[in-house]
């Protein structure tokens, strides 16, 4: 009777544990981070979009103090994509996971009636600061129709870097699909046409996708495009020093 009980205490202690260790890997609001003017820290993060073979990847860097919502923001350039549609992020996994999509919009109140009912958390109110482990994973679900479900995994949680980029690729493969192409199965049937003359599809897969490289990636263009997005560290910096000589030099006078 005492070892049934001991057991089942050990068991509830156990439960318990792992509990408070899914709390603790989970985003915390932005807003609650100490203010400081530490240096920035850097993810380096590996992103693949599941259910395709060849998988389709990208390695990236990311600052930890971006949120969710700017993470999005990220991959849809990293991956290929051309937000059309809605987005979420899964932490802790579909069962018991949390969720975080867009900010409210009225294309959202519509479809969901808003983030109350939806039960989902507002991406833009929490960083990537919660990604303080090696190996951790999350998902990042784009088009809600077609689902496409993407697996992002810690790969260092403290990259060194001094560059100026705030957000660059290291490497990738593969194309990203055709927005609206049903998903990955969809995908598939789209390559099985396009490949074969005498597909009964191939036709009009041909002519609504034009010209269409499923191996193509180009890691310059891609950084390119992120640099338009998101700038460079070294305008920022220089912003705010220009402010601080603007400041020195009024109170001189």
């Amino acid at each position: 009777m005492a070892k049934s009980r001991e057991s089942s205490l050990a068991r509830m202690i156990s439960q318990m544990q792992k509990a408070f260790a899914r709390e603790a890997e989970r985003p915390r609001p932005a807003a609650a981070k100490p203010s400081g003017s530490g240096e920035r820290q850097f993810l380096q993060l590996k992103i693949t979009l599941k259910g395709i073979s060849p998988p389709i990847w990208r390695r990236f860097v990311v600052p930890n103090d971006f949120t969710l919502d700017q993470l999005h923001g990220c991959l849809q350039i990293i991956m290929g994509w051309s937000n059309y549609h809605l987005y979420e992020f899964i932490v802790g996994g579909k069962r018991n996971g949390t969720y975080y999509s867009a900010p409210s919009s009225d294309d959202m109140e519509d479809i969901f009636g808003g983030f109350d009912d939806y039960g989902s958390e507002n991406a833009d109110d929490y960083d990537l600061n919660f990604l303080s482990k090696k190996g951790m994973k999350f998902l990042y679900i784009y088009d809600m129709g077609d689902s496409w479900e993407h697996e992002i995994v810690v790969e260092n949680a403290n990259y060194e870097y001094s560059g100026d980029l705030p957000v660059f690729v290291l490497d990738g493969k593969r194309n990203c699909p055709p927005e609206d192409c049903g998903g990955s199965w969809g995908y598939a049937n789209l390559l099985e046409a396009l490949a074969d003359r005498k597909h009964p599809e191939h036709r009009d897969m041909k002519e609504w996708i034009g010209k269409f490289d499923p191996e193509e990636f180009d890691l310059n263009d891609c950084n390119a495009a992120l640099a338009s997005r998101f700038g460079t560290l070294r305008k920022k910096t220089a912003k705010k020093t220009a402010k601080k000589t603007t400041k020195k030099s009024s109170k001189k006078q």
